[in-house]
């Protein structure tokens, strides 16, 4: 891993889930979507790394210049455009959102994974452990947010 490539591929990952976002979510519901991918996105990522990652030494990126305290700059921004595409695009009918959920649970799996074998990224335990782990939190972070912005997207329309 050079530092070019390093300078490239965190802000090239939140372009990547940037541009859907402004292609996608209609210009009136931009700011009501981003709101909640900041929060439920960035926000509970940056408390993810900082507690999981850095406290307990599960996981740790390797971002170079590009980080502070820990964290990467990028990933953040990256984690809000997912969450905002995630609930964009969340379905109405329960039936449909455990596959929705289990679907984007394993993009967030591999793309981890593909990270560590780039280099960007390295578990603190081995393969395995780090796949249920993963799954898990995913899994109960995916699930919590659908449920919350379930809850507070009635109250909004209310």
């Amino acid at each position: 891993m050079t530092l070019d490539s390093n300078l490239i591929f965190w802000p090239g990952l939140a372009i990547v889930f940037g541009i859907p976002t402004l292609i996608f979510i209609p210009k009136e519901q931009y700011k009501k979507f981003l709101i909640f991918g900041f929060v439920l996105g960035g926000v509970v990522d940056v408390l993810t790394i900082i507690i999981i990652g850095n406290m307990l030494g599960s996981f740790s990126y390797i971002a170079g210049p590009l980080e502070t305290f820990g964290i990467p700059v990028f990933i953040p921004i990256a984690f809000t455009f997912v969450w905002m595409l995630f609930l964009y695009f969340l379905p109405v009918r329960v039936e449909f959102l455990i596959p929705y959920v289990s679907g984007f649970v394993g993009f967030a799996v591999m793309l981890g994974f593909i990270q560590q074998n780039l280099g960007y990224f390295k578990f603190g335990q081995g393969t395995t452990q780090s796949l249920i782990s993963q799954i898990i939190s995913f899994g109960i972070w995916f699930s919590v947010s659908a449920l919350i912005y379930r809850i507070y997207n009635k109250k909004l329309s209310a």
